[in-house]
This record gives C-alpha cells, sequence and structure tokens, in this order.
C-alpha cells in the first residue's frame, strides 16, 4: 500500500511538472505571437488625407503677389519659399542641434536610480568555522525582506571624454559644411530663376505683338485653302503658299509655348501655385546697359579657389578625416574612469545606511592593439583621397571659371551681331509693309516679314538675356553669393532691395572690394617687438 501511494505521489508529481512545462510553452507561444509583425499598407482614406494635408502645407505662409514681379523679386521668393531651399535650411539646423547633442557627450556621466526589492522569504545564512570546520546551529539575519535603495554616481572615463572631444569637432565642420552646401543650392535656385526668368519676360514683352500676326496668317490660310477648293490658282502653288504659312505660324506658337513653359517653371522655382496667372516686370535699363568684366584671370583663379563653396566642404571634410585618424590614435590608449556617488539603503541590520564612495579605474581592450593600426591607416587613406579630391574639384573650378568668361565674351558678340540682325529685319518689315499690296504673294511677304522681325527681336532680347547670365556665371564660378550680407528685412521686399544691389553690383563690375579682401597678401608674422607690446613713446 506504502509502495502505491508513493507511486500516485510520483505520478502526480509528472503531472504536475508536465502541466508546468505545458504553462510555459503557451506562454512562449503568445509571447512569440505577440511579437509578430505584419505590414500594413496606408488604406486610401489615409493616403487621400496626407494629400490634401500637403497640398494645404505647400503655398501656407506665403506673401501674395501684389504686381508685375521684377528679376530680384523671383530670385527673393525663390530664396524665401523654394522647397530645395527650405530644406538646406533645415539640414542645417539639425547638424548645428546635433551639434548640441554631441556637446553634452564632453560631460560626465551622472546617473540616479532608486528601486524597493522584497523576498518572500528572510534572507538567512549560516557559516562555518574555517579552523574547526564547525558550521553555526542557528541561522542569521542581515538583510531586511523589504529593502528600498537609491544611488547617485558620478563617471567620467577619460578615453571616452577624448573620443567625444573629436566627433565634437568634427561635428562643428558637418555644420559648417551644410551652410556651404546651402550656398550651393541657392546659386543653383537662382541659375534656375534667372534663365527662367528671362526666357519668360523676353517671351511676355512681345507675346501683344505674336497674337496679331498669328491670327493673320491663321485668316490667311484659311482662306488660301477655300482658294484651293475652288480650283482659283493651281494646286502647287496654293500647297507652297499654304506650306510657308504653316512654317510662320508653327515658328510664332513655339514661341508662345516656350513662354508658357518658362513661366511654369519660374513658378515652380518660387513655390506660386502652378495655376496662377502672374506678370514680369523687366529691370530698368534693360539693353541700355550692357555687364562688364574687367578683372585679371589670376585673379579670378585666386577668388574662386579662395571662395567657391565647393572647395569649402573640401577643406572642412579634411579636418573632419585629420580628427578621424586622431581619434583611432586615442582609442588605443587605456581607459580611466573615475567615480563619485552617494548611496543609501534601508536595511535595518546595516550599521550606515547612508554613505559615499569613490574609486578609479585603469581598463585597457586589448583588441585595440590589433585592430589601432588598422583603424589609423584607413583613416589616414581616407584623408590622403580626400586630399586628391580637393585637387580635383580645384581643377573643376579654374576650367568653370575659364569657360565661364569664354561664355562670357561669346555672349556678348551673339548680342551685338543679333542686335544688327534685328536692326535689318525691322527696316526690311518697314520695307515690304509700305509695298505690299493685294495679291496673294505680297500678303505672304508681308506676314513673313512680320514674323522675321518678331523672331529677330525675340532673339536679340534673349541674346541680351544669355549676356546677364553669363555674366553671373561668370561670378558665381568665382563663389561670389547673390544674396547680401546683411538686409533690411526678410520679408520678400527685403530681400528684393538686398538683391537687387548685388545684381546692381554686378553689371557694373563693382566688386572689387569683395576681390581686394580675397587677393590680400597674408599678413606678416607679428615680430618679437610687436609681441611684446605697444611702445609707449607718443605715436607722431
Amino acid at each position: 500500500m506504502a509502495a502505491g501511494t508513493a507511486g500516485q505521489a510520483r505520478l502526480s508529481g509528472n503531472r504536475t511538472r508536465n502541466g508546468a512545462k505545458g504553462a510555459a510553452l503557451l506562454a512562449l507561444a503568445l509571447a512569440l505571437g505577440a511579437c509578430a509583425v505584419t505590414p500594413e499598407p496606408l488604406t486610401l482614406e489615409e493616403r487621400r488625407a496626407q494629400v490634401e494635408a500637403d497640398r494645404a502645407r505647400l503655398f501656407t505662409d506665403q506673401e501674395p503677389v501684389a504686381g508685375p514681379i521684377s528679376l530680384a523679386e523671383a530670385m527673393a521668393r525663390a530664396i524665401k519659399y523654394n522647397l530645395d531651399y527650405r530644406q538646406a535650411m533645415l539640414e542645417e539646423a539639425v547638424q548645428s542641434r546635433q551639434l548640441t547633442l554631441t556637446s553634452y557627450d564632453l560631460l560626465p556621466k551622472l546617473a540616479a536610480s532608486a528601486g524597493l526589492t522584497t523576498r518572500d522569504k528572510d534572507y538567512l545564512t549560516v557559516s562555518r568555522n574555517t579552523t574547526t570546520g564547525v558550521r553555526s546551529l542557528e541561522p542569521s539575519m542581515s538583510q531586511d525582506r523589504n529593502r528600498a535603495t537609491a544611488d547617485l554616481t558620478l563617471t567620467w572615463n577619460i578615453l571616452d571624454f577624448g573620443v567625444s572631444y573629436f566627433q565634437a569637432h568634427q561635428q562643428a565642420d558637418r555644420v559648417l559644411i551644410s551652410g556651404e552646401r546651402r550656398r550651393r543650392i541657392i546659386n543653383a535656385i537662382i541659375q534656375q530663376v534667372r534663365a527662367s526668368y528671362w526666357q519668360a519676360a523676353t517671351g511676355e514683352r512681345l507675346e501683344g505683338r505674336i497674337a496679331p500676326v498669328l491670327e493673320e496668317a491663321r485668316k490667311a490660310l484659311k482662306d488660301s485653302q477655300t482658294v484651293e477648293e475652288e480650283r482659283l490658282r493651281p494646286p502647287l502653288e496654293s500647297l507652297r503658299y499654304q506650306k510657308a504659312l504653316i512654317e510662320i505660324i508653327r515658328q510664332l506658337e513655339t514661341v508662345q509655348q516656350d513662354l508658357a513653359i518658362a513661366k511654369a517653371q519660374l513658378a515652380a522655382l518660387m513655390n506660386l501655385p502652378l495655376g496662377q496667372t502672374y506678370s514680369l516686370q523687366l529691370p530698368d535699363g534693360f539693353r541700355k546697359t550692357l555687364p562688364e568684366l574687367s578683372i585679371p584671370m589670376e585673379r579670378m583663379e585666386t577668388v574662386a579657389l579662395l571662395r567657391r563653396p565647393e572647395l569649402q566642404e573640401e577643406r572642412y571634410q579634411k579636418r573632419i578625416n585629420v580628427a578621424e585618424v586622431r581619434k583611432a590614435m586615442v582609442r588605443m590608449l587605456p581607459g580611466i574612469s573615475l567615480t563619485g556617488g552617494y548611496n543609501y539603503d534601508s536595511n535595518s541590520f546595516l550599521v550606515y545606511n547612508n554613505w559615499a564612495e569613490a574609486g578609479a579605474r585603469l581598463a585597457y581592450n586589448l583588441v585595440t592593439l590589433a585592430s589601432g593600426p588598422a583603424a589609423i591607416t584607413a583613416a589616414e587613406a581616407q584623408e590622403e583621397a580626400s586630399d586628391f579630391r580637393r585637387l580635383a574639384v580645384s581643377m573643376a573650378t579654374l576650367t568653370q571659371v575659364h569657360v565661364a568668361q569664354q561664355q562670357f565674351l561669346r555672349a556678348h558678340t551673339t548680342y551685338e551681331q543679333t542686335q544688327l540682325l534685328e536692326s535689318i529685319e525691322r527696316r526690311i518689315n518697314e520695307q515690304v509693309q509700305q509695298q505690299a499690296t493685294a495679291s496673294a504673294e505680297s500678303g505672304l511677304e508681308r506676314i513673313r516679314a512680320k514674323a522675321s522681325a518678331i523672331n529677330a527681336e525675340l532673339a536679340r532680347d534673349r541674346a541680351y538675356a544669355d549676356l546677364q547670365n553669363a555674366i553671373s556665371t561668370v561670378y558665381v564660378a568665382l563663389g561670389l553669393d547673390p544674396m547680401p550680407d546683411t538686409v533690411e528685412s526678410h520679408d520678400v521686399k527685403g530681400l528684393s532691395m538686398g538683391i537687387d544691389r548685388v545684381l546692381a553690383d554686378w553689371q557694373s563690375g563693382r566688386i572689387a572690394k569683395e576681390l581686394k579682401d580675397d587677393t590680400a597678401p597674408a599678413a606678416p608674422a607679428a615680430t618679437s617687438a610687436e609681441k611684446a607690446g605697444p611702445s609707449k613713446e607718443p605715436v607722431s
């Protein structure tokens, strides 16, 4: 009977253990099921809501267009509202905040902790005499079942401080790099605005003259088709006449389409609603004053190498790579940790429930003995690659300066030629209109002469626009910014006034001071007498 009772007990124990295992497996399965994540695509309603929110944010907080837009205002609106530029500003702000965050890594680590501990049984211990080997008969208690603990610990690792020091300097250089990238984006946006503005403005100026000629050409084409159907003239003659008219219509319609495309592109650069209508204002002195460029090439090369944002980025990247080499060297040093703190324990068996402690610890990661030299070599190789990249960018910069100068000279010659051609076409048109008769041939010649005069005038205006773009390309190749250093206000009007002053200086070549500051020789080193301080003799 005792054996049966023992067997039942073993069976009951096995069932209990099996039940515990089953419960554990069930809990594990539930936990794994809770951790499983399935892809959940956005619903149509969520996408529609996002689209509506994005549309509402595209054109919010923008000053409305109050009149014809000048070139300076178009640039100001692009700088203030262009989404690419605003993204660059946000990236610069992110890098700046990251620098603030990185600076905190230089500080010691201060950690505070508190907790509660409870037990279902007393913390009892027994001891054994190491001499006699006799164990104590009664257990002893040295800790409460319920305890509260707290501590405040200050830790400072000198190795981590050294690494964080170089990381902070690297992040500071990344902030400067983001600023140079913002400069590059400004220059790119301004170049696009300038090209679209001149193409749209020159087309808009002649739009009122294109429409009557187009209407006359279309009417003549319709009349010719009627003549052909009625066989009033030889078919071959009518077809050639219609072909000439269609070519004229196609040329004039191309001008209108180019105008519409240029205005749409300009509206996108200014972040205006694409369906909004607006007009453009030609700058004062249009075609009356020509830009000047009288800077020696050697001086232009020096200024470009000093001021181009791409080269500034590479110089800052050079400092980042140098700091990376030093970081690799610092990581090979042993780490010294200094700690200090204040502790509390509510255990009633302690004589002192509050105490302060301090310590120092020396640690050395032996793996760095093998990986450290390889890390230093990799950082030095990256530094060398950065040097060659900077040389390549320098060569590209010099090439751009020379190309920009040649483009300006060619644009100047082209404008003079198109100006002469426009004068000839205008006089031809005047003669044709005076000598026109009622015949079909003279009607075609009259329409062709008007279209040729319009195209010649448009070509002259666009040649003048190309000349303006060419001089601006030269100054951008030199690294000069279209944005002034200071503006009266940051609204569209204040930015426009500042940009207008810069454009006027570029137009007249008044940039000598900026070039002089950049190309001035470096100040000589101070002598020992100068380092000692100023002389007490009176200055004559």
